[in-house]
């Protein structure tokens, strides 16, 4: 019986195609080959996780010649002529990539491809912030303020006014005016009768007309003044809002 040969073959792998690659090496079949046992074989993987990639495709440019990869990621090429060959390894969801091969006659070259996977492109997400209960309801502040019913004072104009009290920037409006009663001042709509005074809206809640005048300008973000119930919106429609109607927003609300 012959003794084994050493058997080799010059194997060129450069990389065509834009992926990086750091193949393994080459191995060759041990013993003699038969003629038709020229080809290729080997496994394809994927560079990172190091798991066989199933039904990819390792193809001979410029030639029909092509195989699959089975379930453990192997494939072969066999009874190739002797030369040199352009591969191209693919698979779905990885980068492709392109080979060149010198295959010597009657030997098998064994060879491990390994595939990066593609960048995955996520959805673009938008994040929406909850808005703040206070935000949202002075939003409705702004939309009353431009529907042209009523009177507004903004924060601007309370600070720019120096007012020590809110009854004194209420009766900067016209159409109110103050009313004082024993040792306090109130504000009322100057067509109300005697003893009708205005509804107040704290936050946009009913609130009492005691506590409601007491804020002090300085927390003040904002005032609507309704002067009758022709001016006054649904929302406001209170229990004695035919005296008119006040609605005082805070820089502190919840």
């Amino acid at each position: 019986m012959a003794s084994s040969r050493s058997l080799s073959a010059f194997v060129l792998l450069i990389g065509l195609g834009s992926a990086p690659f750091d193949p393994a090496p080459a191995q060759r079949d041990n013993g003699a080959a038969s003629p038709d046992s020229t080809g290729l074989a080997g496994q394809v993987v994927d560079r990172h996780t190091r798991e066989p990639i199933r039904a990819g495709q390792v193809m001979v440019i410029g030639t029909p010649v092509t195989a699959t990869t089975d379930s453990s990621g192997r494939f072969a090429l066999s009874a190739l002529t002797p030369g040199t060959y352009a591969l191209e390894v693919h698979a779905v969801g990885y980068t492709p990539v392109t080979w060149l091969a010198t295959i010597e006659a009657r030997h098998l070259l064994r060879h491990d491809f390994e595939l990066d996977p593609l960048p995955v492109e996520l959805p673009e997400v938008v994040v929406k912030g909850k808005t703040r209960l206070a935000d949202r309801r002075f939003a409705d502040f702004e939309r009353r303020r431009h529907s042209g019913m009523g009177h507004f004072l903004t924060q601007e104009q309370i600070e720019r006014s120096g007012a020590a009290s809110l009854v004194d920037v209420l009766v900067t409006v016209r159409g109110v005016e103050q009313v004082c009663l024993t040792n306090d001042c109130v504000a009322k709509m100057v067509r109300s009768p005697p003893g009708c005074y205005p509804q107040y809206y704290l936050d946009g809640i009913e609130s009492t007309a005691y506590f409601a005048r007491h804020t002090p300008p300085r927390d003040v973000k904002g005032v609507e003044i309704y002067r009758g119930s022709s001016e006054t919106p649904g929302e406001f429609e209170g229990s004695n809002s035919g005296c008119g109607v006040i609605a005082i927003w805070t820089k502190s609300s919840p």
